[in-house]
């Protein structure tokens, strides 16, 4: 059996289309606004699934690299799936026949649409080291990890709202550990008091972390981090 393949005449076609239909032709119109003729929107609705998914897939390209309408490319995914369901089925049940994957896509340019922002370039960005990358421009994650060809292509597609968006959450990321190091004192006197607060003053305790839970040891080893020599300072006010 002989695979589909993508007319290019048929996809060059779509690929100039708005897929809005317009109220005085009741068909859509190529992108400098000429409407399409009739047989243009009949050889429109005629094509196959491996035109609209490689249109898709083209659009999705171009969206990565920072080009493109998002709102367009969902209008292409909405169609892919309502051209193989009744008349007036709902956004909503458009929505529940597409595959996890485009499920998926659907949110993610709806995400977009509303902030103008890519979640994963926020995403990649934010596990970018990129101390390390001003001081040698390489794209590296935090583990050391060079960037792919993909991702560094990515980062590089980052626009000024995204880098914003990073920057903003690297400084609420920022703030909460100052907090949490701020609070470190109280915390481990708590944490302490938790295991040992009916052991008698003075009593010498050996690696007390052997005794705790491993969400606990995590936790003990953190503050014993951030607080280093000011940890005796704290155990020794409570033996008082």
């Amino acid at each position: 059996m002989t695979e589909p393949t993508c007319r290019l005449d048929v996809f060059k076609l779509l690929n100039k289309a708005d897929f809005i239909y317009r109220p005085d032709t009741n068909t859509w119109s190529h992108d400098d606004g000429r409407p399409f003729t009739d047989e243009e929107q009949a050889m429109a609705h005629g094509a196959t699934d491996v035109e609209l998914e490689t249109l898709s897939s083209i659009q999705k390209i171009g969206l990565d690299h920072g080009l493109g309408d998002p709102a367009h490319a969902l209008r292409i995914l909405m169609y892919r799936y309502s051209v193989k369901l009744p008349d007036g089925t709902t956004d909503e049940d458009i929505v529940a026949s597409m595959t996890g994957k485009d499920r998926t896509e659907y949110q993610r340019l709806r995400t977009v649409i509303r902030t103008g922002i890519r979640p994963e370039v926020v995403t990649l960005l934010l596990d970018a080291d990129l101390p390390a990358y001003l001081d040698t421009n390489t794209w590296t994650h935090h583990d050391g990890q060079p960037f792919t060809k993909q991702e560094k292509s990515l980062a590089c597609s980052c626009t000024l709202k995204e880098m914003e968006a990073v920057l903003a959450q690297m400084q609420l990321e920022l703030d909460f550990e100052q907090e949490r190091e701020a609070d470190a004192p109280r915390a481990f006197c708590a944490l302490m008091d938790k295991y040992f607060g009916d052991v008698p003053d003075g009593t010498l305790i050996h690696d007390p972390a052997s005794r705790m839970t491993e969400e606990d040891r995590i936790e003990y080893l953190r503050l014993r981090d951030i607080l280093g020599p000011e940890m005796s300072i704290i155990t020794d006010r409570d033996e008082d």
